[in-house]
């Protein structure tokens, strides 16, 4: 018979006949599967959970307005209770 390697796989895996050949195709494919991994997770951003990805809540706005000086601490900690559930 003539062709690559004993018959087996006739020469269908590049490295087949070299020692190590198998490793080495095994080592190709691992780096292409973390590539594509890679660039999926990279076009699609991180894990998020249901419908609160990327939102932001009440209590982040009003801790923002609290920041930026368009409400009163007293105002701030009123809402903070009532958005938490206290008052």
């Amino acid at each position: 018979m003539y062709g690559y390697g004993n018959g087996i796989c006739n020469g269908f895996f590049p490295f087949g006949n070299f020692p190590y050949g198998g490793i080495i195709s095994m080592g190709i494919g691992l780096i292409l599967l973390i590539v594509v991994a890679y660039f999926l997770f990279r076009i699609n951003g991180p894990l998020r959970s249901g419908n609160d990805a990327g939102r932001e809540t009440p209590l982040d706005t009003l801790q923002k307005r609290y920041v930026n000086g368009e409400i009163s601490r007293e105002e701030y900690l009123e809402k903070r209770d009532i958005l938490k559930g206290g008052k």
